[in-house]
């Protein structure tokens, strides 16, 4: 059986959302216009949608982010105008014969309300299911979703998990590079944590800067070790574009990272322009944790209150540090810090352990 990547899975998933939503948008257009109720109309709607849904997806890809957004904006009209005739075509070719097919004969047919309602409903669908899809990725689904239940009209307290990047030499590689094409490093190397990003069940809380900062529930940021799997994959995935990124800027993203749980206010706040925001202590501490990683020469620092309740901790290469004072903090935190598989840490220890293997088999002969 062919294993379908989770990156391919989440595309396809989104097609298929695209057709749903067009589908029973569509019916309650015909329904509200007609009274009336067809099968056909959610299967046209559905192929529609996901017509309009794998035009969202080639126009997402990096080679047309980069370009204008009136241009961009051009393209999707182009596209959903093409889609639309096609399927307009096809369905005024089932009501007439062989005989009657003449271009004048099908353009008549596009004047008829029976077409021409339909085209101007399918605009309405596609324009409004884009601008839906597209709000949900820029504030995120989860997000999104809570946002529309209300979830956070009322301050709630929750136990999540927060992990903070930030990009090792940033403002190096910004006076070397320049702004456009910096931001287009950034946006690369963004564009290439997506699958891991997926895997590990990760929630994009916000952006700053160079800066990224992931959340998860507690439970879902340590089952499977979601939270430090994460930062592992990124790492490994920019490391396997090495090529791609000194070909194309000269300089190869790493990050440095910092991981802790603790519990948060979250909130919707503002009226001009609203947003759902976590407000705690361990968001300060984090940020306090990132900033200790050049002192301590690490990649990563976890809080140890976090790492003891990963799984399998005896598989992880990691130091304990002991207790630390953060910046700005009265209390002191214990700090680990964790030594990532293809590190030099790693390789020294399977260079032991040949050594110890090889002594073994010669004891044992």
């Amino acid at each position: 059986m062919v294993k379908i990547s989770i990156l391919k899975k989440n595309k396809l998933i989104r097609l298929l959302r695209f057709g749903l939503f067009s589908s029973l948008f569509f019916a309650l257009i015909f329904f509200i216009d007609t009274r009336q109720f067809y099968f056909q109309q959610l299967i046209m709607g559905f192929v529609f949608g996901m017509l309009v849904g794998l035009l969202e997806e080639i126009t997402a890809h990096r080679k047309f982010v980069s370009i204008s957004l009136p241009l961009q904006f051009l393209i999707k009209i182009l596209g959903i105008t093409s889609i639309i005739i096609i399927l307009s075509s096809i369905l005024i070719l089932s009501f007439v014969t062989i005989e009657e097919i003449d271009l004048n004969v099908i353009l008549s047919h596009f004047k008829e309300k029976e077409i021409s309602s339909p085209i101007l409903s399918a605009f309405l669908v596609a324009i409004t299911v884009s601008t839906y899809f597209q709000i949900e990725k820029l504030i995120g689904a989860n997000r999104l979703m809570n946002y529309l239940k209300g979830s956070y009209r009322k301050p709630k307290k929750e136990i999540r998990v927060f992990l903070f990047i930030d990009l090792n030499a940033s403002t190096t590689i910004s006076e070397k590079l320049g702004n456009d094409t910096y931001y287009s490093f950034l946006n690369d190397a963004i564009y290439e944590m997506s699958t891991s990003i997926m895997e590990t069940k990760a929630e994009i809380y916000q952006y700053v800067g160079d800066e990224i900062v992931f959340t998860w529930p507690l439970e879902k940021g340590i089952t499977n070790n979601n939270c430090l799997r994460l930062y592992e994959k990124i790492c490994e995935q920019l490391e396997s574009k090495k090529s791609y990124f000194l070909k194309n800027y000269g300089y190869q993203p790493t990050f440095k990272a910092a991981l802790h749980a603790g519990i948060v206010l979250a909130a919707e706040i503002g009226h001009i322009k609203k947003e759902i925001v976590y407000s705690g202590d361990v968001l300060n501490a984090t940020a306090r944790m990132e900033s200790l990683c050049s002192k301590f020469d690490a990649d990563i620092l976890i809080s140890k209150s976090l790492f003891n309740l990963l799984d399998k901790k005896h598989e992880i290469l990691y130091e304990d540090i002991g207790s630390v004072s953060l910046k700005g903090k009265d209390e002191k935190l214990e700090l680990i810090k964790i030594h990532l598989s293809d590190a030099s840490f790693n390789q020294e220890r399977k260079e032991i352990e040949k050594v110890l293997k090889s002594g073994r088999e010669e004891y044992n002969n």
